[in-house]
């Protein structure tokens, strides 16, 4: 018998408005226990489902009619489903658990449980909340929840214990398809990750990915709070051309091809931590974060750490118009030779602001490639250092600069490590270093690109080499009121001009 008890039966706010909150400061208010007077309210078990596993549910879920505004509640307890559930193109409509814990059969040969929506015909005004799905089973994994909403889209406070080792879907699908929609996904946790296709029976590209944000997605969908481990394609892979997806907090490790892989304008990463410290095969690329395309990418106040490197830290991709990465900490541990931050060199402007690397192996700390011209799209890199024992044994210098227009303003390099470690080397032409400190054993400053200038910045060998060097070709090179230990090495015909310096 349908449950309609007063206090199932209350809301004391729009979700409109939590919404609105969860994506803002108001992230405490809850929808828990609350429902609008218009909507119908089921419990499930009242309607006849087994809450002990022992029989299949979706008999239970196809006899309730589902219009807008139903309420699905699920009491504690655990619930066996043996095919999927699907709603589409509904106008308010809300599964709710309760410690609720659904478990997919063993001989289900599904790709999904539960599908609410689809591209053609989304639905709006959705919540997911309150459930833990199983897959502590062998050879178990399957999409959970595939959402595609127009507006209003609430996931939240779900789990998935025990590793997909399936080779189906990866559990998780989240689209808003209305350019001004607004969703959230907070507090979802899937830390178990997933197996390789080829260790699986399935037989899907790779393997599974985390969550999947796709190309239909056209609004914006927070992603708060989120436990993301260990999937292998992608942990959280968002597609979109024309959404955008705000990453706030939350943990991402040890996936392969990027922990978050991120495209779409105005997309960005908020006080996330990104960790690879586990290498989970030798033919991987588990790169911290990847910025797929889009103008205005964003990564802010997150931590990228890289203990076991099989990958990039971080990568900008061809296709962004613009990036920016700000206030961050890019850790570097090992003693495999990789990069820490690479820039492709179709991508558009960079700024890289108030974040530090430190690089403590071989191979490059930052590379920023794109054309040499000094009227290439600028590069800003301000206020930000690079330090760490890295050294020269498998890439001499550890930043290496091959587009041109770059301005380094306030940009120290300190690297300890030995095989003639050196700090930055200038491939691009038109470039600005301004008040920064280099040091490191061989020879700080290589120039070889025309039109760099120098202006009030050290740099010192600490094993007592020249503290520049400008390879034979340089020419327009200006180099004032700097402290240039030990002098500049200029290796052929160069053009350099001096003024105000101390060697």
């Amino acid at each position: 018998m349908r449950n309609q008890g007063a206090e199932e039966r209350r809301r004391t706010v729009s979700r409109r408005q939590v919404l609105k909150g969860i994506g803002g400061a108001a992230a405490a208010v809850s929808f828990a226990g609350t429902a609008s007077a218009d909507d119908d309210w089921y419990n499930v078990v009242d309607e006849g489902a087994d809450p002990t596993g022992g029989e299949s549910i979706n008999p239970v879920l196809d006899d309730i009619q589902c219009d807008d505004g139903t309420v699905l509640y699920f009491p504690e307890g655990e619930y066996l489903m043996d095919d999927s559930f699907r709603h589409v193109d509904f106008r308010g409509f809300e599964l709710r658990g309760d410690n609720a814990t659904i478990v997919p059969a063993a001989d289900y040969d599904g790709r999904w449980l539960f599908k609410l929506g689809t591209f053609e015909q989304p639905g709006e005004d959705l919540v997911v909340e309150g459930f833990e799905f199983d897959f502590t089973d062998d050879d178990t994994g399957l999409r959970v929840v595939q959402a595609q909403v127009r507006d209003d889209l609430l996931a939240r406070d779900l789990s998935v214990v025990g590793q997909h080792d399936s080779g189906k879907y990866g559990p998780f699908a989240f689209d808003v398809t209305s350019s001004s929609g607004i969703g959230t996904l907070q507090n979802i946790r899937i830390p178990d990750g997933g197996e390789f296709s080829d260790n699986t029976p399935g037989d899907i590209d790779v393997g599974p990915t985390g969550i999947i944000v796709s190309p239909y997605h056209d609004g914006k969908l927070w992603v708060r709070d989120c436990e993301v481990g260990a999937w292998p394609d992608n942990g959280l892979y968002c597609s979109t051309e024309g959404g955008r997806v705000v990453v706030d907090g939350g943990v991402f490790k040890n996936s392969n091809i990027a922990n978050i892989r991120l495209s779409g304008d105005y997309s960005s990463i908020h006080g996330a931590t990104v960790i690879v410290d586990e290498r989970r095969t030798d033919d991987t690329n588990q790169r911290g974060i990847r910025l797929d395309g889009g103008a205005y990418n964003w990564i802010d106040d997150t931590v990228v750490r890289i203990d076991e490197p099989n990958g990039r830290a971080i990568s900008v991709q061809n296709d962004v118009e613009w990036a920016r990465i700000q206030n961050s900490s890019v850790i570097v541990n090992g003693d495999v030779s990789t990069k820490a931050v690479t820039v492709s060199p179709g991508a558009g402007k960079i700024d890289i602001i108030n974040t530090d690397i430190e690089f403590n192996t071989s191979g490059h700390a930052l590379v920023v490639g794109g054309p040499s011209s000094a009227d290439a799209d600028p590069v800003y890199i301000l206020k930000s250092s690079v330090g760490g024992s890295g050294d020269g044994s498998n890439g001499r210098h550890a930043v290496r600069l091959e587009r041109g227009n770059c301005t380094l303003d306030r940009f120290d390099v300190e690297q300890t490590g030995g095989d003639y470690r050196r700090a930055v080397k200038v491939l691009g032409d038109g470039s600005t270093f301004v008040w920064g400190d280099y040091d490191t054993g061989h020879i700080p400053l290589v120039n070889d690109a025309d039109g760099t200038t120098f202006r009030g910045i050290t740099a010192e060998s600490h094993d007592g080499y020249e503290g520049m060097k400008v390879i034979d070709g340089s020419s327009g090179v200006e180099v004032t009121e700097s402290v240039i230990h030990n002098g500049v090495w200029e290796y052929g015909d160069v053009d350099v001009t001096y003024d105000g310096n101390w060697f």
